[in-house]
């Protein structure tokens, strides 16, 4: 068994861009959670949050020994992703302050308690009138599931979930803390990036100088090479690590002219074992001729996906198929020269 591995470090790529815009309520999408943790920050954040660049290690098992299972090879690389939750720096730095405190008059709003829930940091800002910056927090709608996920993220962002963040220059330079990236948006974003090895495949019989497979009889099937039984993949920002899981059941076999019967992932043919003992064969009822000589040959295999994460959310990723074509010579038996002998060892 062979394994390879590498490991690269989380790097920030943020630029800084003053935008102003005043809070807004998001709509969800399906399929999104919430949950995870801050990443390093750099000092600066861009107005649509910047991007994240994330290190994922992909790690699978091939399939080219049949039933049992290959060896374990593992790749790592980098990838860039958005962060769930952000913070942008107010242009308008003296029309912010302005908005809280005309919400201390407002309404009901006539404490400092109540505006602190929208404006976060407002008491220090008006007691110790430093020098500092009004953030925003903003978040990206497609990170979390539901308005609950949502709010539960922007508790991590300020105290309450205020959507505005007072920071004085005297800490950390007026910078705001790090953005916040969640399980889910890591896990979808390492699935999407992974490139599953084409499934490649060896046949029996293979008769004459072109290594035919013939009509009418069942051609053996079997995964050989890289072809990934497992996948796993592990994608990590700062504290927080997602772990996507995706196995799949077996080759999936079509083909011009060809019925197919495949469980797992073949056996590879050896002498001695009996007719009817492969459990992934396709049997073709007619020659290549009519298709130029051979017969394409399609290989599919179909990975469902899983994933966990260190803030406690899990689920379901999309299924991804990996393809890949072979051209496969089919003869007529009565064609071909066999010395008389079993055609699977010609």
């Amino acid at each position: 068994m062979r394994r390879r591995s590498v490991a690269i470090g989380a790097v920030f790529l943020l630029l800084i861009t003053s935008l102003p815009a005043a809070p807004t309520a998001h709509s969800l999408s399906e399929g999104d959670e919430a949950g995870g943790s801050q990443v390093d920050a750099s000092s600066t954040q861009s107005a649509d949050g910047g991007e994240i660049s994330v290190s994922i290690t992909e790690q699978y098992t091939a399939a080219s020994s049949g039933s049992g299972g290959g060896e374990t090879v593992s790749s790592s690389t980098s990838i860039s992703v958005k962060p769930s939750c952000y913070y942008e720096k107010q242009a308008d730095q003296t029309q912010v302050g302005r908005d809280a405190w005309d919400l201390q008059d407002q309404g009901t709003k006539n404490k400092e308690d109540e505006v602190e829930k929208v404006y976060s940091g407002y008491k220090q800002w008006m007691k110790d009138r430093q020098p500092g910056t009004w953030w925003r927090v903003d978040c990206n709608e497609d990170a979390f599931e539901d308005l609950g996920a949502l709010q539960a993220a922007r508790n991590r962002m300020t105290p309450n979930g205020a959507p505005y963040l007072w920071v004085p220059d005297s800490e950390n330079g007026g910078k705001p803390p790090a953005p916040y990236i969640s399980g889910r948006a890591l896990a979808t974003a390492a699935w999407k990036a992974v490139k599953i090895p084409q499934p490649t495949i060896e046949t029996n019989p293979k008769v004459g100088s072109q290594g035919a497979t013939l009509v009418g009889m069942d051609t053996w099937v079997w995964a050989t090479g890289n072809t990934p039984r497992s996948v796993t993949v592990t994608a990590s920002a700062g504290s927080t690590s997602a772990t996507v899981t995706a196995a799949s059941a077996g080759l999936q076999l079509s083909a011009p002219d060809g019925k197919s019967s495949c469980q797992g992932f073949g056996i590879a043919w050896h002498s001695g074992m009996p007719e009817g003992s492969s459990p992934c064969t396709i049997s073709f009822n007619r020659s290549s001729a009519h298709l130029g000589g051979t017969t394409p040959l399609t290989v599919s295999v179909a990975y469902s996906a899983t994933y966990t994460a260190t803030d406690g959310s899990s689920g379901d990723l999309p299924a991804v198929t990996a393809t890949n074509t072979i051209n496969l010579p089919v003869a007529e038996v009565q064609t071909l020269t066999t010395n008389n002998k079993d055609p699977r060892q010609n």
